[in-house]
């Protein structure tokens, strides 16, 4: 009975409730490094770890506004161009959520349903040639 009512004024009194964000990978890159961290935070703190292309992982936060910020593995576009994309999304965070890692030309299934939120990589686009041709 204690325990209870000591549960209960913690509530009350702005104890922590904690949240389960779901994050999967589901691009074909690996994401090397992913961040969940409240909104506003000047402070980022730890990565939480990596993912692999189609995995998952859970993290506990404080519910309120949150925020989740992603960064792939280097993208080889030419001989000369390199991309590192990143992905961030603001969340308010209220119950469980599933968070889908996706690039923008590749949009999986899914990412509509409730309570899923779909977070979009920009993947830069493979550099045109050069115009080698003459000018008159």
């Amino acid at each position: 009975m204690k325990r209870l009512f000591l549960v209960a004024w913690l509530t009350a009194c702005g104890g922590a409730q904690l949240q389960t964000v779901s994050l999967v990978n589901q691009t074909d890159r690996t994401i090397k490094e992913l961040y969940v961290f409240p909104a506003g935070s000047k402070d980022k703190g730890p990565s939480r770890g990596s993912l692999a292309p189609a995995a998952g992982t859970t993290v506990s936060i404080k519910a309120g506004n949150v925020e989740v910020y992603a960064v792939s593995e280097t993208v080889k576009l030419d001989d000369h161009h390199r991309d590192t994309p990143t992905a961030s999304q603001g969340l308010e965070l209220r119950g469980p959520l599933q968070v889908i890692f996706y690039d923008n030309n590749n949009k999986p299934a899914g990412v509509d349903k409730p309570n899923v939120i779909g977070v979009s990589f920009i993947v830069a686009d493979k550099p045109k040639p050069a115009d080698t041709s003459p000018t008159e």
